[in-house]
């Protein structure tokens, strides 16, 4: 027994005695308890337990109890066997580390890491393995072969200069990461948003759902503009010609409200427009607005025009005609046709039903002081704390009465608004954390009132103080219904289903 372990070899046989026994008996230990906690790590400890463990026994017995040199075929083969065994179970638990890390910006919201990063890992892990594979367990001697890679390296390199630039500067791109995956950006004639960053090129998808390929080698040498960082409010700029004829002061007011309107405008920081040049014979506006998300900054343009269109004339700020057409003008005529007379507003008082049978004198009182504006689809009629005490009527087209809760999109309903009703704002609305709304569900002409027009014509008709106080409380009960129904638990806690009210209840 003292010839079989020397005392050179003391270290060799506790290995045997004490340590693979310990290994083997650890490594099923192991293994159960993956199993049991279903780990995702458990393959690993499998190919550690049924390959690694067994076969690194096997090459420990052959070189000490059997005393086999360590350049026979034979231990070369077992550990080459142990050390690509080893490399497998480690590849298969990275491959578990990299879907973690690769996973981990869709849950955490971080930006996401490039796919060449997560890979750089197993591609050192092969070249390491490899490496000792050949030179350490197989004696192999690299420098001749080094040698020869190295000169056909640099043939290589001249014949394939454009594809090796694309490749640094993509690894560049990868390390620097001027932007990132789901990105806005701008390079060149190139707007989109990224797809992928890769090794040789980035993929851009565009605003017409094209998809765009530019070399990395490209985009290192080429200004890029990404609206997505350091954040991701854009600044919205509009130009607008408007006539000369229009005080400043009116013009900047009428487009900072059309920019408020616009949907996808937040508040703070809040819009802006200033004066770029007076001409002749109309003077250039620029509005600012501010996006979270610069792929609807077509759309905020598109809609902010539209509402310039409506507020322009509620404002009285007139928009230019275009300067290239001719024609004929005669002023009088003109301005006798577009004109909305007295008469025109007091037919469409006469529709009301409330208002109907009033008699001539104080329906003339009320088309003398009223006036008629234009509401695009969608826009906000009547707001509370705004123009409470003026008399609205709806003269065409369709409204609603709805309760709204800042910053969340879940209106509540009150009752819809027809033409020929009377509408507007409680004097005093019922507490709540909600707003009381008029909102256009088609484009609309309403009928305005001022308090001054109501209290003459209350004068002749005071009956039409107790008609209006009367609408005044249906509406309100009407609005204190629904704000109590809001606050019950929901139908869809007791039965699964949602129950809707219906106008019976409203009522």
């Amino acid at each position: 027994m003292s010839d079989l372990f020397p005392d050179s070899n003391a270290a060799w046989a506790a290995l045997i005695i004490v340590f693979l026994p310990l290994l083997i008996i650890g490594a099923g230990e192991w293994e159960e308890r993956m199993r049991q906690r279903d780990s995702k790590f458990q393959p690993t400890v499998s190919i550690i337990r049924i390959w690694v463990v067994p076969l690194l026994t096997l090459w420990t017995l052959a070189r000490v109890l059997l005393d086999i040199k360590a350049d026979t075929i034979l231990l070369q083969l077992l550990a080459s066997a142990v050390l690509l065994t080893g490399a497998t179970a480690a590849l298969t638990g990275l491959r578990v580390v990299v879907a973690e890390l690769a996973d981990r910006p869709h849950r955490t919201g971080r930006r996401p890491i490039p796919r060449l990063l997560l890979a750089l890992p197993r591609i050192l892990l092969i070249i390491a393995v490899g490496w000792f594979l050949i030179a350490g367990v197989w004696g192999v001697d690299l420098s001749a072969a080094l040698t020869a890679l190295g000169v056909t390296s640099l043939v290589v390199s001249f014949a394939l200069q454009d594809t090796l630039s694309g490749i640094a500067s993509g690894l560049t791109l990868l390390v620097d990461q001027p932007f990132g995956t789901d990105d806005w950006i701008e390079s060149g004639d190139v707007e989109g948003r990224v797809i992928d960053v890769n090794w040789r090129a980035t993929r851009i998808q565009d605003r017409n759902g094209d998809l765009v390929v530019i070399p990395n080698g490209q985009l290192a040498n080429a200004t890029i503009v990404n609206y997505d960082q350091p954040s991701r409010f854009h600044r919205v700029k509009v130009p607008v010609q408007i006539e000369r004829s229009a005080p400043p002061t009116a013009a900047i007011e009428m487009l900072v409200d059309a920019a408020r309107s616009t949907p996808g405008v937040v508040a703070d920081p809040p819009p802006f427009a200033r004066v770029i040049q007076i001409a002749d014979p109309v003077v250039d506006y620029e509005a600012s607005m501010w996006i979270d998300d610069y792929a609807n900054a077509p759309r905020v343009k598109a809609d902010f025009g539209a509402l310039v269109w409506y507020l322009s004339y509620r404002h009285d700020v007139p928009l230019p005609n275009p300067a290239q057409d001719l024609y004929l003008f005669d002023g009088a005529k003109t301005a006798i046709e577009s004109k909305v007379t007295s008469a025109d507003i007091g037919r469409r008082i006469t529709d009301a039903p409330l208002l109907a049978d009033l008699g001539g004198d104080v329906i003339d009182q009320l088309a003398a002081s009223g006036s008629l504006d234009q509401y695009k689809r969608g826009e906000v009629i009547l707001t509370e704390g705004g123009t409470q005490r003026n008399l609205l009527l709806l003269a065409e087209g369709q409204a609603q009465l709805v309760l709204r809760r800042d910053s969340v999109d879940d209106d509540l309903n009150v009752l819809d608004i027809e033409v020929g009703e009377v509408f507007g704002v409680l004097a005093e609305p019922p507490r709540s954390n909600r707003s009381v709304l008029v909102v256009a569900l088609t484009d609309c002409e309403v009928v305005r009132i001022p308090p001054e027009g109501i209290g003459r014509a209350i004068a002749l008709a005071p009956d039409l103080a107790a008609a209006l106080d009367q609408l005044a409380t249906t509406r309100r009960r009407r609005i204190e219904r629904v704000i109590r129904r809001s606050a019950e638990p929901s139908d869809t806690t007791r039965s699964g289903a949602v129950r809707s009210t219906t106008p019976d209840e409203l009522s």
